[in-house]
């Protein structure tokens, strides 16, 4: 088990305690990976970076009562709500782990899915690899990640907003090209790779629900967990730009996204 940082603790903290507001902006995006994946009634999926376990919900509701779904994350307060949301479920496993080093079989697992789970890897191609490791021979991959932060107004707007853009940590756009995609996927040995492009408008709901989420994770939100006396005046300002953006109580912004998919051969 890996120990987080300071700054993981403090996003884990965010993400379990806005768990359902970040799954209402998150689960459209999701859901075209788990419809681009297409697991089968009676399979093994693998979930990277499960989070605080919707899309393990989700992709039960694909494998049935006859499958399996086992699910990864390094963050013990969202792994703890995953618990929650599936005690109900025999066929749920839930592992505090790097996906880097899981020690699971070898090919063990029919399919693979992450949403958003993949774009922090230190060495990513080590981790597809592992990941090659334990799909069955002809099993497939299907994951989503974040495009550029120039083409996602979900961060780059409320960043803009608090005017804090030089404070932008550009990690989770590490997949931003296409080509860094193939690349990394060819190299831990995938075939059949199709990368297409994903543009969704999301919501948490109205001004204060986005409000909520954009300062507590994100591109802003982690400028503000780790300097939080920036929060006071970026809140204000970010506050009034989402109200102006405010329509029939709801605020949307823009999210582009990869839909990502691969076999092992």
């Amino acid at each position: 088990m890996t120990a987080l940082s300071t700054s993981q603790d403090l996003g884990d903290q965010a993400r379990a305690e806005l768990a359902d507001l970040i799954d209402l902006q998150m689960s459209p995006l999701g859901m075209t990976a788990i419809d681009a994946l297409a697991p089968a009634e009676g399979q093994t999926v693998l979930d990277i970076g499960c989070g605080a376990g919707q899309t393990i919900l989700q992709l039960m509701d694909r494998v049935g009562p006859t499958g399996r779904v086992i699910g990864v994350d390094l963050a013990p307060r969202v792994l703890a709500i995953a618990r929650a949301r599936t005690s109900h479920l025999s066929q749920v496993t839930l592992l505090q782990e790097d996906a880097a080093g899981l020690p699971l079989s070898d090919q063990s697992v029919d399919a693979i899915f992450s949403r958003f789970g993949t774009m922090f890897f230190a060495d990513p191609i080590k981790a597809f690899a592992n990941m090659h490791r334990m799909l069955r021979r002809g099993g497939r991959i299907a994951f989503v990640c974040w495009r550029s932060l120039n083409e996602n107004e979900l961060d780059y707007f409320p960043v803009e907003a608090a005017g804090l853009t030089a404070a932008i940590d550009v990690t989770p756009f590490s997949f931003e090209k296409a080509g860094t995609v193939d690349r990394v996927l060819r190299s831990a040995g995938f075939d059949l790779i199709e990368i297409r492009a994903l543009d969704v408008q999301v919501s948490s709901g109205d001004a204060e629900a986005m409000l909520k989420v954009i300062t507590r994770v994100g591109a802003l939100g982690k400028i503000l967990r780790e300097r939080p006396a920036l929060l006071p005046k970026a809140e204000h300002r970010v506050r009034a730009a989402l109200s102006m953006r405010e329509r029939s109580g709801k605020v949307s912004l823009s999210a582009a996204a990869w839909v990502v998919t691969a076999t092992r051969a």
